[in-house]
């Protein structure tokens, strides 16, 4: 039996072998793989009480090569040989652990990837593959003014994948996959003349980082009308993020919008995967405090494809929203266009308002993905660097790069969820 140690980073040490003294003698066109397991767990830990996952043989073990393919797995990473064969080539190694849920309490997610790496005849090379909490920690704590004059009172958090109800009796932690958060308190209020009235607050988290902790304080003043949420990170490096909520929030209308009020953040459109038909998609971004419907939405490629959005579908603040070719180019939610093509060598992809009648709206976003300093994808998607998502800089192609995650179809993408940063 394997011996592990627990120090709190989850480390698997994978080594590279050739052939030994022992071995019979190796193919020159093969490398051959053996991977010996550690367990060192040093996560961010909360008050001493997140959960560690001690029983690393239960972790997923894959190897994928350059394109993204996955050439082996082991549900079970004691499953695996004490040698494993592979093609001389670039390959990479992932792990993780066998509880990957969109919301869920008490349910820290551990996963890490290895740097790409190179199998070459005869060789011995080691890659290390971190593995960390990838998920997000969410609490909720209320006020004395909540507690004190609320009959009842809980907030939901929610993101495109699932949500949790979080009671005022709720102590547990909340652990989300990465993806912007939507915060919605209901707070149940008795009045003078003791008819219950219902407040509601609302607010986001547009960026949750994984491996991170975030302690939601809810307050109101039933007397003086004040509400607001704080948000707090619970590194003292990082600063505190304050969120002041109005009780009406209005939901913005195409014909509303300002040029910049949305903005395309990612654009896949060259998949490896799937068929150019298929797997074509890019990705809205809501740059307003407001939700948007994007009913009646135009879009335009080299102004003389169109599309105008036909469903009322709502995009909340400082969210993103995929609009694709086909039902199969991303697993999630999404408005499928259909008509749209997305040229290979570039093209000047638009938004436009409505107007009267879907022909003369107004410009709100345009990109010439094809223009200087654009890369080129193939299997990838082209993405907007996280840290450059207003009007401004989301037009220059400096601030786009290749993503390198990858997402359900087998290519590399985020789609309807935070960009990879660029290393440019």
């Amino acid at each position: 039996m394997k011996s592990y140690k627990i120090y709190g980073l989850l480390l698997l040490l994978v080594s590279l072998f050739g052939c030994s003294k022992s071995e019979p003698e190796h193919d020159s066109l093969k490398g051959y793989l053996s991977v010996n397991l550690g367990l060192y767990i040093d996560v961010n830990n909360v008050n001493g009480q997140l959960k560690a996952v001690e029983d690393i043989e239960a972790f997923n073990i894959s190897v994928y090569n350059s394109t993204g393919t996955q050439i082996l797995n082991f549900e079970n990473a004691s499953e695996m040989p004490d040698e494993i064969e592979l093609e001389v080539g670039q390959y990479y190694i992932t792990a993780h652990s066998e509880n990957d849920l969109p919301a869920e309490f008490d349910n820290p997610y551990y996963f890490g990837q290895s740097d790409l790496f190179s199998i070459s005849a005869n060789s011995l090379q080691t890659v290390v593959v971190n593995c960390e909490l990838a998920n997000t920690i969410v609490t909720i704590s209320y006020s004395d003014n909540i507690k004190n004059s609320c009959t009842d009172y809980f907030t939901t958090v929610s993101s495109i994948a699932g949500f949790l109800n979080i009671t005022k009796e709720e102590t547990r932690k909340a652990y989300f996959r990465t993806l912007p958060l939507t915060l919605r308190a209901e707070l149940i209020w008795q009045k003078a003349n003791g008819t219950l009235e219902t407040k509601i607050l609302t607010g986001t988290i547009s960026n949750p980082l994984p491996n991170k902790h975030y302690e939601i304080n809810v307050d109101a003043n039933f007397n003086e009308g004040m509400a607001l949420i704080q948000i707090n990170l619970d590194e003292s490096t990082l600063t505190t993020e304050t969120v002041d909520l109005s009780e009406n929030t209005n939901t913005l209308n195409i014909n509303d919008l300002n040029y910049g009020d949305l903005l395309i953040a990612e654009i896949m459109y060259n998949p490896s995967a799937l068929s150019d038909t298929e797997g074509e998609w890019f990705e809205i971004y809501n740059y307003t405090n407001s939700t948007i419907n994007i009913r009646n939405l135009v879009i335009t490629e080299n102004t003389t494809n169109i599309h105008i959005v036909s469903n009322d579908i709502l995009v909340q603040p400082s969210s993103y929203y995929v609009l694709a070719r086909s039902e199969n180019a991303f697993a999630g939610d999404k408005y499928v266009y259909g008509s749209i093509n997305l040229v290979n060598t570039g093209a000047v992809l638009s938004l436009k308002t409505f107007g009267v009648n879907g022909t003369d709206g107004n410009e709100i976003f345009t990109i010439n993905y094809g223009g200087e300093g654009f890369p080129a994808g193939t299997g990838a998607s082209l993405c907007l660097d996280p840290g450059s998502l207003n009007p401004v800089n989301a037009v220059s192609g400096n601030n786009w790069c290749i993503s390198g995650s990858l997402f359900n179809t087998g290519d590399l993408g985020t789609p309807a969820a935070r960009n990879d940063y660029c290393q440019n």
